[in-house]
């Protein structure tokens, strides 16, 4: 038998391989590190489609998505939109991705959030590559240690009274001592607009008034020439003066 890419193959070919060839009894027998990620992902899926195997349909999401960090930053339905997912394996997937962050939250959230460098550690994973803003707010312990993050809205960052009231609202429901913002730049540009600025200030000024100071606001873009660490902080940058407060490492 000539040698046929596995992702070429179809469902019959996959099945008619030696039962050590497949992913999943490979992955009992030799443990996941025997697999590569296109494997992974197949035994995930479990089936492909008439015409193309799970290999095959993982092959693909991998190599249209960019390997399997972007992958794990797409919606369900941006993943169900893959010829031989659907929405029930694009959930699974999700579900996935979901369970792998949680593995790694308990380290981050020993940590006090005293550096931007810790923050965008916890949230780029969240944010980087949406195609719309996100703004999060991450309520904080009076030693910067993470109680709650929790969306507070979608969409253009300009409505920023409304920000504001929504973000310090479950920051008193979650008794925290500190805010922090954090939202991303679909463009990969960090810098921060007229529009981030004047929400800042906003929000510095509801948080003199209740008694919770906004720490900083984080704007997370990619990694570039200019940018290598892929976000800017107001506080750490003086776009904006936070005056007194919690301060960095």
């Amino acid at each position: 038998m000539s040698f046929i890419p596995w992702e070429s193959m179809t469902t019959s070919m996959i099945r008619e391989l030696p039962a050590h060839d497949r992913p999943r009894e490979r992955l009992e027998r030799l443990g996941a590190e025997s697999l590569t990620d296109t494997e992974l992902l197949a035994v995930l899926l479990r089936t492909g489609n008439r015409r193309h195997s799970a290999l095959a349909v993982a092959h693909e999401l991998l190599t249209n998505c960019g390997g399997m960090e972007q992958l794990s930053r797409q919606t369900v339905a941006e993943i169900a939109k893959f010829n031989g997912v659907g929405r029930v394996k694009a959930t699974v997937l999700k579900a996935a991705f979901a369970l792998q962050e949680r593995i790694h939250r308990p380290t981050i959230d020993r940590c006090p959030l005293n550096h931007p460098d810790r923050v965008f550690e916890l949230m780029n994973p969240k944010l980087a590559s949406l195609s719309v803003e996100i703004l999060h707010g991450l309520a904080l312990d009076a030693k910067l240690h993470l109680i709650r993050a929790y969306p507070i809205s979608a969409g253009l960052v300009n409505q920023t009274l409304i920000h504001a009231r929504e973000a310090y609202r479950d920051a008193i429901a979650a008794a925290a001592a500190h805010l922090m913002i954090v939202h991303n730049h679909p463009s990969g540009d960090p810098t921060p607009s007229a529009d981030d600025i004047r929400t800042t200030r906003q929000m510095l000024r509801a948080g003199q008034v209740l008694g919770i100071p906004l720490v900083d606001h984080l704007i997370i873009g990619r990694p570039s020439h200019q940018n290598p660490s892929g976000y800017i902080s107001l506080k750490s940058t003086g776009i904006i003066h936070f005056g007194s407060g919690a301060e960095w490492e």
